[in-house]
């Protein structure tokens, strides 16, 4: 038999073996107490835009908005920036397109008009920039731009030669 030393090492080994057993058997945490890990995507890289490009032109519901701002934060000191631009909005939503043109002729603020002129400023200065950049127009580089733009001359003179040519419905009723 196993004399009193081997026996304490025995007892001591079961001892061990029973808690890692009990251990095993303990409930495991539900899936959803388990932190999840997280997998990131990788983001997108934005295009840089060149600082020196014209900034796009306003609409009329900007100018309209500008305007407004003020107004609305005074009567409305409470609401926050977010909620005072839903008011304006469905205000300007409201208003009937001949007072959006020319809405309160007495102050001389025609949100179109301006808007107008804003486009007609964006376009000019779209010009010279890619004139003394020779950067993209519209996404295209210049060459791009010059023979997308040919091979659209070209479709449209095909056309119209087929439409000079088209003989169809000229026999009929000519017996």
């Amino acid at each position: 038999m196993l004399d009193k030393k081997d026996q304490s090492k025995f007892q001591n080994f079961l001892l061990q073996l029973k808690a890692l057993v009990d251990s095993f058997l303990l409930p495991s945490p539900e899936p959803e107490e388990q932190p999840k890990t997280q997998v990131t995507k990788a983001k997108k890289q934005k295009k840089q835009k060149d600082p020196l490009a014209p900034k796009m032109p306003k609409s009329a519901f900007i100018y309209y908005f500008q305007d407004k701002k003020d107004k609305f934060q005074s009567q409305y000191p409470n609401l926050q920036f977010q909620e005072i631009t839903k008011l304006i909005a469905s205000e300007w939503k409201d208003l009937p397109k001949e007072i959006q043109q020319v809405s309160l002729q007495k102050n001389n603020q025609q949100y179109h008009d301006q808007a107008e002129q804003d486009r007609n400023r964006y376009s000019q200065e779209q010009e010279l920039y890619h004139s003394q950049t020779g950067k993209q127009v519209n996404g295209k580089s210049q060459a791009k731009a010059n023979k997308s733009s040919a091979k659209k001359e070209k479709i449209i003179k095909i056309v119209d030669q087929d439409e000079d040519n088209d003989s169809f419905g000229a026999d009929i009723g000519q017996d």
